[in-house]
C-alpha cells in the first residue's frame, strides 16, 4: 500500500509517497503554500494526478482546528481560506480514494508516538516550531483531540496582561519563521527567510543576534515548564525545520534548566522532562496523517 501525504504550512506545502509501514518516504516537490481554496484544490490536483493509479488513499495535514472523524478543517490556522473545507469528502468524491484529514500539530505528534522520540511513551508531547505554533499531547499512550478537536492548540496561549493583541499570542513569540525574519533584519540580510545564514551567525553567537534567540528559546523553555505542571509529560519533542539545528534543542535545554532551577518549590518538585528534537523533523506532519489514514482503512 501507497500513501500519498500532503503537509499545508503557512508557506510551504509538502507532499510524499509513504508506505503502509511508514518505513519509506519519497518526497515529492515542495510547493508555495496557494492563498486562496481555488489555487488549493489545484495544488492538490497537480499533486494527486500523476500518482492516482499508484497510491490507495490520501492523508492531509493542516493548520487548524481538524474534525479527524468528518473530515474537516475549520479556520484553518494561517491559512484561514480552509475554513469549513470538507476536505475528506470533496477529495473522496474527486478521487475515488479514501482520505483522512489531521491538524499538523497532532500529525507530528502521531509520527513520533508510532515510530520516533515518542514511542513507548506513555504521557508526551510535541511543539512543532513553525510560521505558528502546532502541538499534540499524548496521554496513556494515545494522542489527546479534546472535546472539540482543539487539544494542543498551543498558539492560542496569552501571557498574563491586562488588555490583549494578536502579537501577543505564544504562537508569534515562538514563530520559528518570524524568528529568522527578526534576525535577517538586524544581519541585513537580503533574503528574509535565510535561516542557513541565521543560524551560522547564531553558531558563532554573533553579538548582533544572539540575545534575540536567547529569548526565543527562553520563550519555548518557559511554555514547556508550564505544560509540565499541568502535563507531567515524560518527553517533549521539538519539531518543524528549526528543530534539525542542534543549537537550538541545546539553548531550549539550557533555558529550561535556568527557568526550573529559580523557584525553589518548582526545582523541588516538578519533575524535569526530557527535551529532544522529533525524530522526524520536517517529514512528521507527512508520516502521521498517513498513519491516521493507515490506521483507518
Amino acid at each position: 500500500m501507497t500513501i500519498l501525504a500532503i503537509d499545508f504550512g503557512g508557506t510551504q506545502v509538502k507532499s510524499a509517497l509513504i508506505s503502509n509501514d511508514l518505513a519509506s518516504i519519497t518526497s515529492l516537490p515542495t510547493q508555495m503554500s496557494p492563498q486562496d481554496l481555488k489555487s488549493c484544490l489545484t495544488l492538490i490536483d497537480s499533486i494527486v494526478e500523476p500518482y492516482l493509479e499508484k497510491i490507495e488513499g490520501i492523508a492531509i495535514s493542516s493548520p487548524g482546528t481538524v474534525d479527524t472523524e468528518k473530515g474537516i478543517i475549520y479556520y484553518g490556522g494561517v491559512l484561514r481560506f480552509l475554513h469549513d473545507f470538507h476536505a475528506k469528502s470533496i477529495l473522496e468524491e474527486t478521487y475515488q480514494r479514501p482520505v483522512a484529514v489531521i491538524n499538523d500539530g497532532k500529525a507530528a505528534v502521531l509520527a513520533e508516538l508510532v515510530r520516533g522520540k515518542l514511542k513507548g511513551i506513555q504521557n508526551g508531547l510535541a511543539l512543532i516550531l513553525g510560521t505558528g505554533l502546532g502541538g499534540g499531547v499524548i496521554i496513556n499512550g494515545q494522542l489527546y483531540q479534546g472535546s472539540h478537536f482543539q487539544a494542543g492548540e498551543l498558539t492560542f496561549l496569552l501571557p498574563e496582561k491586562r488588555e490583549y493583541q494578536t502579537e501577543d499570542m505564544k504562537g508569534i513569540q515562538v514563530s520559528a519563521v518570524g524568528l529568522i525574519k527578526k534576525i535577517a533584519e538586524v544581519l541585513k540580510l537580503a533574503d528574509k527567510q535565510d535561516g542557513r545564514t541565521v543560524f551560522h551567525y547564531i553558531e558563532q553567537k554573533d553579538v548582533r543576534i544572539y540575545a534575540l534567540f536567547e529569548e526565543y528559546c527562553r520563550h519555548v523553555a518557559h511554555l514547556i515548564l508550564n505544560l509540565q505542571t499541568i502535563l507531567d509529560v515524560e518527553c517533549c519533542v521539538i519539531g518543524g525545520g528549526i528543530s534539525a539545528q542542534p543549537v537550538l534543542i541545546e539553548e531550549i535545554n539550557r533555558q529550561f534548566d535556568l527557568l526550573h532551577a529559580q523557584v525553589e518549590p518548582i526545582k523541588l518538585i516538578v519533575e524535569r522532562p526530557q527535551i529532544l528534537a522529533c525524530q522526524f523533523l520536517n517529514d512528521a506532519n507527512l508520516l502521521g496523517a498517513a498513519y491516521l489514514l493507515i490506521k483507518s482503512i
